[in-house]
């Protein structure tokens, strides 16, 4: 079971993310799948934005390449540590190219029930990649107690 659970997570990121192929989302998503999206207060339900995140990168990011740096099975979860990266070709939010190439780093963890992803957590550093490319202000530190 764990191989076949590391191949769903690794179709995922080669052909939603590297190859823009939304449909997999739908093959490989179970229908109310709940989604812990960092930034996001309540937790969605099915694969929409899922959908929505992938297209709006690869929108900026045409060319984007994925390296899976970890992949760790236990039980019906896998956890994936990895680096999307490639040139900001296109626009973000209505922002022209800004940077050569942008990296945006990920945790992913997956739980998996007869093959389709049931639940899915994302911790990834939005802020700083909105940063890069002057859609986000810097943060500001908090200020100093006295």
């Amino acid at each position: 079971m764990s191989d076949e659970n590391k191949a769903v997570v690794r179709r995922y990121y080669r052909e939603v993310w590297e190859r823009g192929d939304l449909r997999v989302v739908d093959e490989i998503f179970a229908a109310d799948v709940e989604l812990h999206m960092a930034g996001i207060p309540e937790d969605p339900f099915g694969p929409a934005p899922v959908k929505q995140l992938a297209a709006m990168a690869r929108t900026a990011f045409p060319g984007l390449r994925v390296t899976i740096e970890d992949l760790i099975v236990e039980r019906d979860k896998v956890v994936a540590t990895v680096s999307l990266h490639g040139p900001h070709d296109g626009t973000a939010q209505g922002v022209s190219p800004q940077e050569a190439t942008a990296i945006w780093r990920r945790i992913d963890v997956f739980r998996l029930h007869r093959g389709l992803i049931v639940e899915h957590w994302s911790d990834r550093d939005d802020h700083a990649l909105l940063q890069r490319l002057g859609i986000a202000p810097p943060l500001t530190p908090p200020p100093r107690e006295a």
